[in-house]
C-alpha cells in the first residue's frame, strides 16, 4: 500500500520543535536505535554516524524508495532486516500510524530529556509547527501489510 509522507525541514539549522509526550525507550540508550512513541507521532533516535545518512537520505533533496515490511526496510538500495530494530514495538508503532493515516509527516524534532544536541526523526499524524518548518517534496513510501 502506497502512503505519502509530508517532509519539512527547518527554516533556519538546528531549529526544532519538541516531540512531546512519550514513552521513553528502557533500553534505548544501549542501542544503536532508540524509539519514542508518543499519542499521534513516532520518533527514531540513531547514533549520529546513522543519523547523518538517514537524513541525507530522508530530509535531503532527492526523493528516495522506501518500503516498509513487517520485519524490514528497504531504503533506496540498502535493505536492513535487524530484527532487534524492527521487532521492537517502537517499529509496530511506525507501521501502524503509516497504515491508519491517510498522510503523515516527517521532520527533525528534539525533547529536554536527551543529551544537546540529540535529534528526533519524527513521523507523526500531525503537521509541525508552521513558524519553524517550510514543507519539502512530498515522500512516497509502500506499507507491506
Amino acid at each position: 500500500m502506497e502512503k505519502i509522507i509530508r517532509r519539512y525541514s527547518a527554516y533556519f539549522p538546528r531549529w526544532c520543535q519538541a516531540f512531546g509526550d512519550h514513552e521513553p525507550d528502557p533500553v534505548g540508550e544501549a542501542r544503536a536505535v532508540e524509539w519514542l512513541v508518543g499519542a499521534d507521532s513516532v520518533g527514531v533516535i540513531v547514533l549520529p554516524e546513522i543519523r547523518y545518512r538517514l537524513m541525507h537520505e530522508l530530509l535531503g533533496e532527492n526523493h528516495p524508495e522506501i518500503e516498509f515490511q513487517r520485519r524490514s526496510i528497504r531504503l533506496n538500495r540498502h535493505h536492513y532486516d535487524e530484527v532487534e530494530v524492527l521487532g521492537h514495538p517502537g517499529y509496530a508503532a511506525l507501521r501502524e500510524l503509516l497504515l491508519g493515516s491517510e498522510e503523515a509527516h516527517m521532520f527533525l524534532a528534539y525533547h529536554l530529556i536527551y543529551p544537546p544536541g540529540t535529534r528526533i526523526i519524527a513521523v507523526s499524524r500531525k503537521p509541525p509547527l508552521g513558524l519553524l518548518y517550510k514543507e519539502m517534496a512530498p515522500l512516497t513510501v509502500t506499507v507491506c501489510e
